[in-house]
């Protein structure tokens, strides 16, 4: 019996020790150009964590991920990121599917830090990761019209 209560006990406490918090990305500040390299491999957890769950699954962690993307995002002096018309055009103002097209084009730049990717590179890769969430109906967001014609075309080949 008792070793029955031992084995449940540690499969909760396992159980436990796999789910993501991401609470103490909310007051992290990122303090010179070393820390931003430092804190990419943080950055690429957020994106895959945000990238691989449904927008209403753990709301308070979602944000936190999404605000310290965009903090590295501002000040990192490794990458540029331009968000211009293919976003917007592509997002439609919405502003779940601008975060989720933010993270999307950070984890395009740091799974390819080894190629040379131009905005054009990382715009395609970044739609497609962001196409790709929207087709999956269990990931709860409503795609854009832009998003959705991509889909239907998607679905005719």
């Amino acid at each position: 019996m008792k070793n029955i209560l031992l084995l449940i006990t540690l499969a909760c406490l396992n159980l436990n020790s796999y789910s993501q918090d991401y609470s103490k990305l909310k007051d992290y500040e990122f303090s010179g150009d070393k820390i931003f390299k430092k804190s990419e491999s943080q950055v690429l957890e957020c994106t895959n964590y945000l990238l691989s769950n449904p927008t209403n699954k753990d709301e308070l962690n979602r944000l936190n991920s999404m605000q310290f993307i965009m903090k590295w995002m501002e000040g990192t002096p490794d990458y540029t990121f331009n968000i211009g018309k293919k976003a917007m055009d592509l997002t439609k103002g919405n502003s779940d599917l601008l975060g989720l097209y933010l993270a999307a084009m950070t984890k395009t730049v740091l799974d390819n830090t080894n190629s040379k990717l131009n905005d054009d590179d990382i715009h395609e890769n970044a739609k497609k990761l962001l196409v790709d969430y929207c087709s999956n109906p269990n990931n709860n967001i409503k795609p854009s019209k832009t998003i959705k014609k991509i889909l239907k075309k998607k679905s005719k080949t």
